[in-house]
């Protein structure tokens, strides 16, 4: 059973133009947003859970956190994903 109680956000300037933000709430998924131009849109979400272990992931820190997407925008081709979805 999932008990986790907290908020866990980072934001990741990317470039002088463009900030991702993250945030979860201990749940399945991680709320990915972007701001580009002065305008801030939630772009999509990120899957977090184990399903099989019914627990996230990663350890429920911070710095896990934030090394998470961190590492997730290090794959090729996210960030540019990111963006054409915060356009649509």
């Amino acid at each position: 059973m999932r008990t986790l109680a907290t908020l866990l956000v980072c934001s990741i300037e990317v470039n002088d133009a463009l900030t991702v933000g993250a945030c979860w709430d201990g749940g399945p998924t991680i709320g990915i947003h972007i701001e580009q131009a002065g305008r801030t849109v939630r772009a999509t979400s990120w899957p977090i859970w184990n399903e099989a272990w019914d627990t996230p992931l990663i350890d429920v820190s911070r710095e896990s956190f934030e090394r998470f997407v961190l590492g997730r925008l290090n794959e090729p081709g996210v960030v540019d994903e990111l963006v054409g979805l915060a356009a649509a």
